[in-house]
């Protein structure tokens, strides 16, 4: 029989991997100093959880969502993997239409459906129409997503890259999308949009938040100037990220928000997965081998090299990384040094949480940047070298 000062222990999940001799020798010498300096911070050893991944990888377009009442019959097929919001979008009518949001609400994809339908649902000749993207892989994307939808008529769809009219002007097409506008130059918004009425067939989409430029983005700025009475729609329903990554982005970018009042709801469970995960690296050699032994663990299970980005000194930059999705993000070096308390700052953090679609890692040296002190502390899982709060003088012990 249980005696009454008898407690059930509670079961603790075992540790990706166990602290090294080195670690706990660093550990006890650090807690030693602490000792003698009667500080009111020690440093503890806590070993890396296991990665929470979620059972699979997440396909949001292939469940619809919710429909608005009487939207069941609009766009019919070419329309089907969209969410409300996004079907109110895609099918509007001719004209300037401006889709501000942010990352993960699917903005490009919602373009691409939108191309579709008014080519097959509205008649707009596929040859008329002109299809620019911020980058090679953004435009490689939406011709191939074209070609799903709507076959060989999605090849007289001029679709192309910013870049390409780097030194020329683009062809004066009666129908523009522009996907990414925010990264748009303002000489090529310029030469796109000029001689075009206020009643112009434009589409273009963007999240002004994710522009890493210094000031307003001029070409996003711009289109409610040339098209004042441009339809402007906010999508608020994020496909990508855990919830604990959206409200984190969202404390960090809010502060210096282009777009303030802006909601973000996410459409995955809100306990699915786990916090971002937070590590007190000892030095430089000791976050390297965090990484390494983070990306082996993914590695066993089943996170592929491509879909694991590390970001920091020895990685990608966070431009780079906007390029793309992630299933796993990684950002090392997030000290008070590299990470201080600018806008500049900010964007890169807020633009790298977003890039999302499973988990999130920060790792640093020290107390780390002071942007992570503006992050609710219980959205973070903190292992390596973590600082403990002492309270109240050090008691003395008999030996």
């Amino acid at each position: 029989m249980r005696r009454p000062d008898e407690r059930k222990q509670p079961q603790v999940a075992s540790p990706l991997f166990e602290l090294s001799a080195d670690m706990r020798t660093t550990a006890e010498r650090r807690r030693r100093s602490h000792r003698s300096h009667h500080s009111r911070y020690v440093r503890e050893a806590v070993p890396m959880p296991e990665p929470a991944l979620t059972t699979r990888t997440p396909d949001p377009w292939l469940e619809s969502a919710p429909l608005l009442t009487g939207m069941d019959e609009v766009g019919a097929g070419l329309l089907d993997s969209l969410d409300a919001m996004q079907r109110v979008a895609a099918s509007a009518g001719r004209g300037p239409l401006l889709i501000n949001a942010s990352p993960g609400t699917g903005k490009t994809h919602l373009l691409i459906h939108r191309v579709a339908y008014l080519v097959q649902e509205l008649g707009v000749p596929a040859r008329q129409c002109l299809v620019l993207a911020a980058s090679a892989p953004g435009a490689a994307r939406i011709r191939r997503e074209l070609g799903a939808l709507i076959g060989r008529e999605a090849a007289s769809i001029t679709v192309a890259e910013f870049d390409d009219f780097a030194a020329a002007s683009p062809p004066e097409l009666g129908h523009v999308f522009i996907d990414d506008l925010p990264r748009m130059p303002m000489r090529l918004f310029r030469q796109v949009t000029e001689h075009r009425g206020a009643e112009a067939d434009i589409t273009a989409t963007g999240d002004p938040d994710s522009a890493l430029c210094t000031g307003e983005p001029a070409a996003f700025a711009a289109f409610a100037e040339q098209f004042p009475q441009a339809h402007v729609m906010r999508l608020s329903r994020n496909h990508r990220s855990p919830a604990a990554v959206l409200v984190a982005a969202s404390q960090v970018i809010e502060p210096i928000s282009r777009v303030p009042g802006r909601l973000v709801q996410p459409e995955r469970p809100a306990l699915e997965g786990s916090g971002i995960g937070r590590y007190f690296a000892v030095d430089a050699d000791d976050e390297k081998r965090f990484v390494q032994d983070l990306a082996d663990r993914l590695a066993e299970l089943g996170v592929a090299p491509e879909d694991f980005a590390v970001i920091g000194p020895d990685g990608m930059s966070v431009a780079r990384a906007a390029e793309g999705e992630f299933r796993v993000v990684c950002l090392t070096g997030v000290t008070a040094e590299d990470w201080p308390n600018t806008a500049a700052a900010r964007r890169e953090l807020y633009v790298a949480l977003g890039r999302t679609r499973d988990l999130a890692y920060v790792s640093h040296t020290g107390g780390g940047s002071p942007l992570l002190a503006d992050v609710d502390q219980g959205l973070f899982s903190p292992f390596g070298m973590v600082p403990q709060d002492r309270s109240g003088p050090e008691q003395p012990r008999l030996l």
